[in-house]
């Protein structure tokens, strides 16, 4: 009835849907803490989205490997400039939230 590549295939869309679901939770997440983290700065969330930069294997101080995902997002302090910020976690702990205010990678000067 049914062959083994059919179980293969139904194998590798079931694993695909778990990533993207367990991706969707951490993306979820990180955005929760980018708005926190403007809310408290004082500085507004732009386009109240993050995005996913990317992931690395890293070690936990035990010595075992953990996935580390990183997700950046853009903010603004006057509405006519853009700072980027990021979202770390390693594993299930988030590692790192942080706002770079130190220069604006875009301003708007026709102002």
């Amino acid at each position: 009835m049914f062959s083994l590549g059919d179980f293969v295939m139904l194998f590798v869309v079931i694993t695909a849907v778990a990533l993207w679901v367990r991706q969707d939770h951490y993306r979820r997440r990180a955005l929760a803490l980018a708005r926190k983290a403007a809310h408290n700065a004082g500085v507004q969330l732009l386009d109240q989205s993050v995005g996913f930069r990317g992931f690395r294997l890293v070690k936990d101080d035990r010595g075992w490997p953990l996935l580390q995902r990183r997700f950046s997002f853009e903010f603004s302090r006057s509405g006519f400039d853009r700072y980027r910020g990021h979202v770390c976690f390693e594993g299930e702990v988030v590692t790192e939230v942080a706002l770079d205010l130190s220069d604006p990678h875009w301003r708007d000067e026709s102002s």
